[in-house]
């Protein structure tokens, strides 16, 4: 403990001994070590400190490089299907495979005793006529980011998937159950429902570190700078975009962080009603179903075009031919416009079910 700490390395040091990843236990100790007060009598403890980021770099950097290593050599991969891959993830007995079976073509084996699934089970779930690849991988228990349980391989399939169903075996063991994978996921440098801290750095041409947003810093600025300069970012543009915090910071510099949109089920209770659960997991890849069809020609509404939510018409035109979207006019929906076919420009988007007519 140095002499006479102040407020700011109290506060740190409480976050230091929570912190749970190297990069969390590095922005805690540039933390401490900038709030130190600069004396002849701390001199032995900012030296500790400085010993203990430089080890944490490292640390860091050989986490990269095993992760690395592990992606290219244990790692199980399943090819993907369809307009999406979504997991199916959860504890023992939770019943992933019930679910699985329920929502799709797949016949896994369905047993009254744990860890019943030894390897990736893959099914097609048929939504109005777009196939959504389900994966159940292995049951995950406390550890398994440690490698309990072949956990390293199902994580694997995790992080390459596009969405997580987290399988809850009951309502009333659904929180507890919730909490552990979480924590397993988090671990393992997965978020899941959580967002991309909305700051942007780059790396500049110019000397110094330059801040466009201030009014979002939930700290000083110059601890943001020592904070950058500490992990080696001397020279850097920085756009904020939302309260920002030293942890935010380090989250956007870390990686190997990936993001995920997830949903919660609970077979025993949401396996009651099958269309609205479809609809819920189609609702993951963030995506709408779309009809198109020529001048004087119904729709076969049997064949739906899959596109990304928030897609403009001439976006749509670009995937189906690229010389159509050079040589677009105008579009006719019917759907989600005032009345039945009417006329659009190329920046209007279109809503789930729509039908399209495209004029070049």
């Amino acid at each position: 403990m140095p002499v006479n700490p102040g407020v700011e390395y109290v506060v740190a040091e409480e976050r230091y001994h929570k912190a749970r990843t190297p990069s969390e236990k590095l922005s805690c100790l540039i933390e401490m070590l900038r709030t130190v007060p600069k004396h002849k009598g701390t001199e032995k403890i900012r030296a500790e400190f400085t010993h203990k980021i430089a080890l944490l770099r490292r640390e860091i950097e050989k986490q990269k490089e095993v992760q690395s290593k592990r992606g290219s050599g244990a790692a199980i991969a399943v090819k993907k299907e369809g307009i999406g891959q979504v997991v199916l993830i959860g504890m023992p007995n939770s019943g992933k495979s019930t679910l699985l079976n329920l929502l799709t073509d797949a016949h896994a084996e369905v047993a009254p005793y744990p860890f019943t699934t030894k390897k990736p089970e893959v099914g097609m779930l048929d939504y109005k006529g777009a196939k959504i690849q389900l994966v159940e991988v292995p049951a995950l228990i406390e550890g398994s980011s440690g490698g309990k349980a072949n956990g390293m391989q199902a994580l694997s399939i995790i992080r390459n998937a596009d969405a997580i169903i987290f399988v809850l075996s009951s309502a009333e063991n659904a929180d507890a159950e919730l909490k552990i994978l979480q924590a397993e996921l988090e671990k393992a440098n997965i978020k899941a429902n959580k967002s991309r801290p909305n700051i942007k750095i780059r790396q500049a041409e110019f000397k110094g570190i330059t801040i466009s947003g201030k009014k979002f810093l939930k700290i000083k600025e110059g601890e943001l700078s020592d904070f950058l300069k500490g992990i080696g970012i001397h020279n850097a543009s920085i756009v904020l975009n939302e309260p920002t915090t030293i942890d935010r910071i380090a989250e956007v510099l870390d990686e190997r962080i990936i993001y995920k949109r997830a949903l919660n089920v609970i077979p025993e209770k949401d396996a009651e009603n099958i269309d609205e659960l479809k609809r819920s997991i189609f609702a993951l890849l963030n995506k709408i179903l779309i009809y198109t069809k020529k001048p004087g020609v119904q729709a076969d509404l049997n064949e739906p075009l899959v596109v990304n939510k928030g897609n403009s018409i001439e976006e749509i035109a670009k995937n189906l031919h690229k010389g159509l979207a050079q040589k677009f006019k105008y579009a006719k929906v019917w759907g989600s416009t005032k009345f039945p076919g009417q006329r659009v420009s190329r920046n209007y988007k279109p809503k789930d079910f729509d039908i399209i007519e495209i004029y070049g």
